[in-house]
């Protein structure tokens, strides 16, 4: 009826495809976009529309940050931070970041057969800024990026602030031990409660007792919830002091699969006051990080088969994040396809 050119579609239908994109393959929503509205879309057509919008919603984020890096850390670069209105401050803000790997279309040599390729890895970083409001209902916000740690860092920063981090009475950073998450703490938070995330510590510690009892399960097991509940009841320097008096009884091999687990919890002996952290009612635990790496990346990245390029990864990812943060609305009312073009 609109007499439209091969492959063009209009605003509407493709803001309305592409949000059914954010959930599922490009083939169901094919066959969704059939039965809702009878119309056909390729792949190809779909392909550039997602890369239009979600390329926009990606330059429009590295835009941000070009200007925040032009501004003096401090005052001046919080002045810059466009706010939207807030609802209310939250009393408890928060931040968390986190990676998935996913699959490319790109090749590299496979190291253990000499001339063969293989499908290479990327790790796309993810990170969420959460609260609970008064009324004890939990919100949160999600963004991602291929971004050097320094980069996401400031790009994390940025939606925390927009978050109202700057008025929040408390502040608290969750996350693995991982070094760049490290790098974003330090830069970034280094005001905020500290958290090592116990669910991470624990997979550490489950796998000591994996290489300790590798054909005793049920040992392995009591090895493990004996030093669960070190940390449970006495924080980290508590599983550490175990650790300790463990490694003096064992055998040198023993010995060197604990000093592993040792050399881990050691340097983080700051961020792992579980005992004080629960007295608080901080949550301890990376369950929203999780869940928003689920949400974000891994429903939608990590489909069987799919293999994205370094564009349509991150066009995608920034789709998600709009649509779970609310502000899909607001996005096309920006005109990213005419930006696009």
């Amino acid at each position: 009826m609109l007499d439209l050119p091969s492959g063009d579609v209009t605003v509407s239908l493709a803001r309305r495809a592409l949000r059914l994109a954010t959930y599922m393959s490009f083939a169901a929503l094919q066959e969704e976009l059939k039965i809702q509205h009878d119309v056909r879309l390729s792949n190809s057509t779909l392909n550039v529309l997602m890369q239009s919008a979600g390329g926009t919603a990606e330059r429009d984020r590295q835009v941000v940050l070009d200007e925040l890096q032009s501004v003096p850390m401090g005052r001046h670069r919080e002045r810059a931070v466009l706010m939207p209105p807030l609802a209310s401050v939250p009393q408890r803000l928060y931040v968390s970041c986190d990676g998935v790997m996913y699959r490319t279309r790109y090749r590299e040599t496979d190291p253990d057969r000499l001339g063969e390729k293989r499908l290479r890895y990327q790790e796309m970083k993810a990170g969420t800024v959460f609260w609970q409001d008064l009324g004890g209902q939990w919100h949160k916000r999600v963004m991602s990026g291929r971004d050097d740690p320094e980069r996401f860092g400031l790009s994390l920063w940025h939606l925390a602030v927009q978050c109202g981090m700057l008025k929040a009475p408390e502040v608290i950073f969750i996350s693995d031990g991982g070094s760049w998450c490290n790098t974003v703490a330090e830069m970034y938070f280094g005001d905020a409660t500290r958290i090592l995330d116990w669910y991470h510590l624990s997979e550490h510690i489950w796998e000591t007792a994996r290489l300790l009892y590798p054909n005793k399960d049920k040992s392995g097991k009591k090895w493990a919830k004996t030093c669960l509940s070190h940390l449970h009841d006495s924080s980290g320097i508590g599983l550490l002091r175990h650790l300790e008096r463990s490694r003096t009884v064992r055998s040198a091999t023993d010995q060197a699969i604990l000093d592993k687990l040792i050399g881990y919890v050691r340097p983080r002996l700051a961020i792992t006051d579980y005992v004080d952290y629960k007295a608080a009612g901080y949550v301890i635990g990376s369950g929203m990080m999780e869940a928003t790496c689920k949400q974000l990346v891994s429903q939608r990245l990590k489909g069987t088969g799919m293999q994205w390029s370094e564009s349509g990864a991150l066009a995608m990812t920034a789709l998600v994040a709009h649509r779970i943060n609310g502000t899909w609305d607001r996005f096309w009312g920006s005109r990213p396809l005419q930006r696009a073009a």
